[in-house]
């Protein structure tokens, strides 16, 4: 998850001379990556702060209108077409030289002093979309009023007037640690990698008051630890102040009215996610979290409407839900200009609970993302008493009930030993103790000395990140620098690749198809029902999930190959020839139980031009890898099978069984699956074949003697099989070595129920250099036996 931090705002807990270079380099090196760093001094130079004196109609075009604009001393021209534009009006003006984004769209352009429907504009009066702010409330067409935002005077650097001097850091933090997720927690982490002083000094506590009635109750502890909540009375909800507006700007959040930001800023700044409710809309004037009732509804701030279950956790009052717990607020229960109560929330969620509703619901914000990752219940006070203390100092007002706190148990922190010798093994470092216990103390751990190590107490902020002792060497590892732990080669031998033997055989697998200019297939395991029916396999058949990532995942695969169609068909555009290959799992569902797993391998060419020619390579790709793992494969006639085409298809067998199929995919299929030309697949059951992979490693000494090559034309039975033929030559002599397939003829000449096929016989000895006579009587042998028991006829 990424999260974009002012470095100001980080400097406000951190004392540091560290540049934001070098804080970002150490962050990166030990802490969380710092993707980039944006000087918003550089990017809006030449953007100014302007005010319109006069307005006139432009000459060549209705909807424009050309501004006469003060831009501190000097009044220009600028054209322009914003909607809401009126004279006296502040705004923000881009100089000729300055990069903005056209209407919002695209990449950052430079303006130049131009005309525009024959007048001259000098520079842009500009949207928020055009500078970078998308999430500023503005009307389409309109243009951003500061009138009574901003007190400066015209001229006046934009950055400056808007107290924008600033760098913004986009950060990459890890799933795991959501303490760093927020302003604060990034600045703990800065003050340990960079030297620098970290702190961070509480809200007061909240004073309690009187004179509003509330009701708090938590039925479902079990997905809700920790529910908080106060009144507050006599609110002004109306814009927040500049300093506000900009740090939720400049954090990716959209200003809306002073209470919604202070949730928002709480939640940049704390991780914790806050509500506030409307008290007035509050049936009954009373919270109670629980479960919700199959068929209950709920409309959302997002203005849909949400049909719920009983696995789902809700906020409701005296008779319905008023929040989707832990994901969205509800729209009758939310907060606007003429609210003057408010009930403020913070509470602690289960994290699988909130993962699993906002999936259900396809219903996601910046509070879920949080909740799902596992929040401290000691986190909601903290974040409570810092949104009262902002609110009574923006929106006014006074504490008018007593702060409610439903909680499961009291916190109590984690705690686990923790052996240093263990920590300078595994990190091959002799660092001290004292070093150590320094590096683990900056990060908040509290560590007391017993019987030669130490118990140590995690802080609330990490305690669903650390889960034993093994987590303390991790964190002295990184703060120390992987970069500065010395490389060296091991002492011992190396280790296999794999301890599994299966994944020996797929990693041989992929190796030999790589080798011989395959491209692997990797998808998901999903596919869509229409996927499936496609390929006329019936999705009742499959396993349905429950919560599919989208319409086109909605259920396990049964079968390799509709992938592999599907990927073909996304592909041929771009790619109109191609040899693919996909070694995974299908699941075969089985009832009242997990499905089963199968590896299958499926290989093959598509936009083949000659079909029969393809089906042959494609044969002996099979026959090269069964050699490269052990295995003797044979050939049987596939006939009636509506998934192959029937004559270039047969099942591939082992040991008597039938373990795959190899042939041209049937034209109904290719066509179904908007494939333009012919495919040529193998599919092989993997999992039944892997137990007899062996490799076999023997020496064949070069032939002392040369061999003479013969061919044999002979016509037989078109329906006769070149397998039934070698086999039955290939042990007839002891000077014949091999017996290949060179050519196969239909047409002219030739019954339409035989076929043409040459045979090239090897014949070698291994004492002698053979005359030409011994090797005639060979052939003479072989040619009798293919007349006398093959029912052929010598050409």
């Amino acid at each position: 998850m990424n999260i974009l931090a002012s470095y100001n705002w980080i400097k406000e807990y951190l004392k540091t001379t560290a540049t934001p270079e070098e804080f970002s380099r150490e962050m990166s090196l030990k802490s969380m990556s710092v993707e980039s760093i944006e000087y918003l001094k550089e990017k809006f130079d030449k953007i100014v702060i302007g005010e319109v004196k006069e307005l006139k109609a432009h000459p060549g075009a209705d909807r424009l209108k050309i501004a006469i604009t003060d831009i501190g001393g000097r009044d220009v021209e600028i054209v322009c077409g914003g909607q809401n534009l009126c004279s006296t009006m502040k705004v923000v003006v881009a100089l000729p030289g300055s990069k903005v984004r056209w209407h919002g769209q695209g990449d950052l352009i430079e303006l130049n002093e131009t005309q525009v429907r024959g007048v001259t504009s000098y520079g842009m009066i500009c949207a928020p979309s055009e500078l970078g702010f998308e999430k500023v409330a503005c009307q389409d067409g309109d243009i951003w009023d500061l009138s009574g935002l901003v007190e400066a005077k015209a001229g006046t650097a934009f950055i400056e007037a808007m107290n924008m001097d600033d760098v913004i850091l986009d950060i990459e933090v890890t799933s795991n640690r959501v303490d760093s997720m927020s302003i604060i927690g990034l600045a703990r982490e800065g003050g340990v990698v960079t030297d620098g002083v970290f702190s961070f000094e509480a809200s007061p506590d909240i004073i309690p008051g009187l004179g509003k009635e509330l009701s708090v109750t938590v039925e479902a502890q079990d997905l809700c630890p920790r529910y908080m909540a106060v009144v507050i009375d006599g609110i002004k909800v109306g814009p927040s102040p500049l300093w506000l507006q900009n740090k939720l700007l400049l954090s990716g959040h959209r200003p809306i009215n002073n209470i919604v930001d202070i949730t928002n800023y709480v939640l940049h700044e704390y991780s914790q996610p806050l509500h506030a409710f409307d008290y007035q809309n509050l049936e009954g004037r009373s919270i109670i979290v629980r479960r919700a009732k199959n068929g209950e509804k709920i409309a959302a701030l997002d203005e849909k409407t949400y049909e719920l279950t009983e696995n789902q956790l809700v906020i409701a009052d005296a008779s319905r839900p008023v929040a989707v717990a832990g994901v969205m607020g509800g729209e009758m229960a939310g907060t606007h200009n003429n609210t003057t109560t408010i009930v403020f929330e913070s509470a602690t969620f289960n994290p699988v609970s909130v993962r699993r509703t906002s999936r259900a619901l396809n219903l996601f914000s910046d509070s879920q993302l949080l909740f799902e990752k596992g929040l401290s219940t000691e986190l909601a006070k903290l974040a409570l008493k810092h949104a009262v203390e902002l609110t009574l100092e923006i929106a006014g007002g006074q504490v008018a009930s007593p702060v409610y706190d439903v909680k499961e148990q009291e916190y109590s922190p984690l705690e686990f030993s923790w052996d240093p010798q263990k920590t300078k093994e595994i990190m091959g470092v002799d660092l001290s103790n004292e070093e150590m216990k320094k590096i683990l103390e900056k990060l908040g751990f509290v560590l007391a000395r017993t019987d030669g190590k130490y118990k140590v107490t995690v802080p609330f902020w990490r305690d669903h990140d650390i889960e034993g002792e093994i987590d303390f060497t991790e964190e002295i590892a990184r703060v120390y620098g992987y970069h500065n732990i010395p490389i060296s080669l091991p002492n011992q031998e190396p280790p296999t690749m794999f301890g599994d033997q299966d994944l020996i055989w797929e990693s041989r697998t992929k190796n030999v198809f790589s080798s011989q200019g395959y491209t692997e297939f990797y998808g998901y395991s999903f596919v869509s029902a229409h996927d499936l029916e496609r390929y006329d396999l019936d999705p009742q058949d499959a396993v349905a999930l429950f919560n599919p990532l989208s319409s086109d995942l909605t259920h396990m695969r049964t079968s390799l190959i509709p992938s592999v169609l599907k990927d073909i068909e996304a592909n041929q555009g771009e790619t109109p020839f191609g040899q693919v290959f996909e070694l995974q799992r299908v699941y075969q569902k089985r009832e009242d139980d997990l499905p089963k797993e199968e590896t299958r391998l499926v290989f093959g060419v598509f936009g083949v031009k000659d079909a029969q020619t393809s089906y042959l390579r494609q044969k002996g790709m099979l026959m090269l890898w069964a050699k490269s793992v052990g295995l003797e494969l044979k050939f049987e006639r596939l006939e009636d099978d509506v998934y192959w085409h029937p004559t270039r298809s047969a099942f591939v067998m082992y040991k008597g069984r039938k373990v795959g199929t190899i042939g041209q995919v049937a034209n109904q299929y290719q066509q179904a699956f908007k494939v333009e030309r012919p495919v040529i697949l193998v599919d092989i059951d993997f999992e039944v074949l892997v137990n007899d992979m062996k490799v076999k490693r023997h020496y064949d000494p070069i032939p002392e003697f040369p061999a003479i090559i013969r061919d044999v034309a002979v016509e037989v039975n078109k329906k006769l099989e070149f397998e039934s033929i070698w086999s039955k030559l290939i042990n007839m002599d002891q000077l014949l070595e091999e017996v290949s397939l060179k050519d196969v003829y239909q047409g002219d000449k030739i019954d339409l129920d035989k076929k043409s096929i040459t045979l090239s016989l090897t014949i070698r000895s291994k004492e002698k250099t053979l005359s030409s006579d011994e090797a005639d009587a060979v052939v003479e042998k072989i040619s009798r036996v293919l007349v006398d028991q093959m029912g052929g006829q010598v050409r």
